[in-house]
């Protein structure tokens, strides 16, 4: 009667164990999804940047074409040209340095946010995978108190 009711203790604990080790392994599997959520977004966020950018550079490229195009003839309106296209370079770099400097603000806003998630995540992630070695050591004992209830089971009868 004591054997079955030590028994049942057992069973009862192991299925508490491996339900705890499921919602761990739900949880790591939770905060890995995040992860690949935001390197996602960052990656979203990085592409609309440079397409901007490179919408800049194609109208400069097309002005200098331009000016290129209009030949000696149009001297007059070259000079106008390059001074506009001065203008617009100037324009351009300023834009290009305020997004590098937008860029570089947010990512490393963006890095050091997500640098510290990811340190949170690492950290619940190791605590899990403690908490699961723990009940992998805990079933490994329950094992042995078994066969050790087993042997005292044949040495009683």
């Amino acid at each position: 009667m004591e054997c079955q009711l030590l028994q049942q203790q057992l069973n009862d604990e192991k299925e508490y164990q491996n339900q705890q080790l499921e919602l761990a392994q739900q949880q790591v599997n939770c905060a890995q999804q995040r992860n690949r959520e935001i390197q996602k977004q960052l990656s979203e966020d990085n592409k609309m940047r440079v397409k901007q950018y490179q919408q800049l550079e194609n109208k400069q490229f097309e002005i200098t074409k331009q000016l290129e195009a209009n030949g000696k003839e149009q001297a007059a309106r070259i000079l106008h040209l390059e001074n506009e296209n001065q203008s617009l370079q100037n324009t351009l770099n300023a834009m290009k340095e305020q997004i590098e400097g937008l860029n570089i603000q947010e990512y490393k806003q963006l890095i050091d946010k997500q640098k510290m998630q990811l340190e949170d995540n690492n950290k619940y992630i190791t605590k899990l995978k403690e908490e699961i070695e723990i009940v992998n050591i805990n079933n490994l004992q329950d094992k042995q108190i078994e066969k050790v209830l087993n042997l005292l089971k044949k040495v009683t009868e």
